[in-house]
């Protein structure tokens, strides 16, 4: 079994880890370029960044995208639940039927605990800890 994210989940946590490693505004341009984000699929994503508060974005000449707070006060589980939406035991195991509190099935739980703990894994982990475990590797070089 695996859990992925969306190719849009994937951009856009790509997104705000090239911002929190740049720790100043940038282009849409510069981030499509040297992110390797579709550029059409990049504006969608920093506009849902900014209306959630995650990234400041400005138009215009001198414009661009940054992180709206220090990347210590960003976790996986913010980037992820703006990406992704909010997360939640749906689509029933057993049956092909909804599953939720109201009806859920044997397995409801079971999932559902499974999910939090994942969540509260992510909401351990900040953008500032990953972009520094990642600062040893070969990462292409902003600007």
């Amino acid at each position: 079994m695996r859990l992925e994210l969306s190719s849009e989940g994937r951009y856009a946590l790509r997104a705000l880890l090239y911002l929190a490693r740049a720790g100043e505004r940038v282009t849409a341009d510069r981030i499509s370029a040297e992110a390797n984000i579709p550029r059409r699929l990049l504006a969608r994503i920093l506009a849902n960044l900014s209306r959630s508060g995650l990234v400041e974005s400005e138009q215009g000449r001198g414009g661009g995208s940054r992180l709206a707070r220090s990347a210590e006060e960003i976790s996986l589980r913010d980037a992820v639940e703006v990406a992704e939406g909010p997360f939640g035991v749906t689509q029933c195991i057993m049956q092909d039927r909804t599953c939720g509190e109201d009806t859920p099935c044997a397995m409801h739980e079971a999932w559902l605990q499974g999910q939090r703990a994942i969540l509260e894994y992510l909401g351990t982990q900040t953008l500032a800890e990953f972009v520094s475990r990642t600062a040893s590797k070969k990462l292409p070089p902003i600007g």
